[in-house]
């Protein structure tokens, strides 16, 4: 390639290039076409997810032994996919009020420290 060539390749015409408002936006529409494409392989994995689910409980349900219908397994996907992600409060109890102390532990140092040299001086001068 001659010089000529290279400098006419180096320098494009100006109706190709790209402001750097023009270039954000082109680079807005990739991040959004990827973000769409993932989304869109998401649900694809999901209607695989969900197909090998119901391959597996049929399978499981005739070693076992259950005469369950394929409708009656796809209400279960249905109720399990809908509550897969929500939250329950934890049962009352020790165990949550310990775990409760653990998570404030920090914040219950001091003063339990407080009422425990309290209980301790009026140990010793009583």
């Amino acid at each position: 390639m001659s010089q000529a060539q290279a400098t006419q390749s180096a320098a494009a015409p100006p109706e190709h290039q790209l402001s750097i408002a023009e270039t954000l936006r082109v680079l807005d529409v990739a991040r959004e076409m990827r973000d769409q494409r993932e989304q869109a392989e998401v649900m694809f994995r999901r209607d695989e997810m969900r197909i090998a689910l119901r391959e597996k409980l049929m399978r499981t349900a005739r070693l076992s032994g259950d005469h369950v219908t394929e409708e009656e397994i796809e209400a279960a996907i249905d109720q399990y996919l809908q509550t897969q992600h929500t939250y329950h409060d934890p049962e009352p109890g020790l165990k949550s009020f310990l775990a409760h102390c653990w998570v404030w532990r920090k914040r219950l140092i001091w003063p339990l420290a407080g009422v425990a040299s309290a209980a301790g001086l009026i140990y010793l001068f009583v």
